[in-house]
């Protein structure tokens, strides 16, 4: 996975590519997003409402409780 980030004048640049860059796609293929700046937009919003540190999703016809991995949070 290769993301990269940099700030420039008020702005965040994200450079996406490989796999991350495939997951994005699909990602905006399945919803119908209408571009990059939508999908991010409405994933924010879900993780900033929602009142716990994690997201129930269905899967397989179960809920599951998803976290982000230890890598992902500061330690």
């Amino acid at each position: 996975m290769a993301i990269t980030s940099r700030n420039e004048e008020n702005k965040l640049i994200l450079d996406v590519d490989n796999g991350d860059l495939v997951k994005l796609n699909e990602v905006l293929e399945k919803w119908s997003f209408k571009d990059y700046q939508s999908l991010l937009r409405f994933s924010i919003s879900l993780l900033l409402l929602n009142e716990e540190k994690y997201i129930t999703i269905k899967l397989d016809g179960e809920k599951k409780d998803l976290v982000p991995s230890k890598d992902l949070i500061k330690a």
